[in-house]
């Protein structure tokens, strides 16, 4: 994806999250029809228990993932393009979120070898995906994982009734919501397009490994409609 595009898409982004934070936990759960909550128990497992160690999260929102990780020995460092969400997210005043910043997840604030994993949910679609392994690669310690997951061109026999959910359900509701001048309305008549154009889940294994990352898993879950990674940094000779 070029620059250009790439910036296009966080624009498109903002306009999707940035009206949304208030609502943002019920919004996930009825546009993934409760599967969020499914995608996100795969991250905890891959995280697993971290012993004191610092995990950077891309695109944090609210803290949701993090209200799942509590007491699993991870720290936290959020970043998000949106304020809304990252207020949010504060006033839950998490015991193992650390810091929330805003930032970009092609231009991360961080220094070389800073975390001990990385996580995003939801981003890959919006960004240029080998400037985003390049950036993971940087501030990944040797030995660090790499996690990510979201949305994807359904493939696959329930591709059929997948796309009619995107292309159809979501945009019935994004109508819907628009009538009531709901601000929700947005993110259900954006994302259908957003998807059907993303091509990321097709360059994150070969961005990743080309950033000095193996795939411990590769993935897709509920039937296609979402695309999981999850890689590790290769040690240092």
């Amino acid at each position: 994806m070029e620059k250009g595009g790439s910036r296009d898409l966080h624009g498109r982004a903002l306009g999707i999250f940035q009206g949304l934070a208030g609502s943002y936990d019920k919004v996930v759960d009825l546009a993934t029809l409760f599967q969020d909550r499914y995608w996100k128990s795969w991250v905890v497992r891959e995280l697993g228990v971290g012993h004191g160690s610092v995990a950077l999260d891309i695109g944090c929102g609210t803290l949701l993932l993090e209200e799942r990780m509590g007491g699993r020995g991870w720290t936290f460092v959020g970043l998000d393009l949106t304020e809304g969400m990252m207020r949010l997210g504060k006033a839950k005043e998490l015991s193992n979120v650390d810091a929330l910043l805003r930032g970009d997840a092609e231009g991360l604030p961080f220094s070389d070898g800073s975390f001990d994993a990385v996580v995003s949910c939801y981003v890959p679609k919006y960004v240029a995906v080998r400037r985003l392994a390049a950036e993971l690669g940087r501030v990944c310690r040797p030995g660090a994982k790499a996690i990510v997951y979201d949305f994807a061109r359904p493939k696959g026999a329930l591709a059929p009734f997948l796309n009619l959910y995107i292309g159809g359900g979501l945009r019935l509701v994004g109508r819907l919501l628009r009538a009531g001048r709901r601000v929700e309305a947005t993110t259900f008549t954006d994302l259908p397009g957003i998807i059907g154009r993303a091509s990321w889940d097709e360059e994150i294994s070969g961005a990743m490994e080309s950033n000095g990352f193996e795939a411990d898993e590769a993935r897709t879950l509920t039937g296609g409609v979402v695309y999981c990674y999850c890689g590790r940094k290769r040690l240092q000779a």
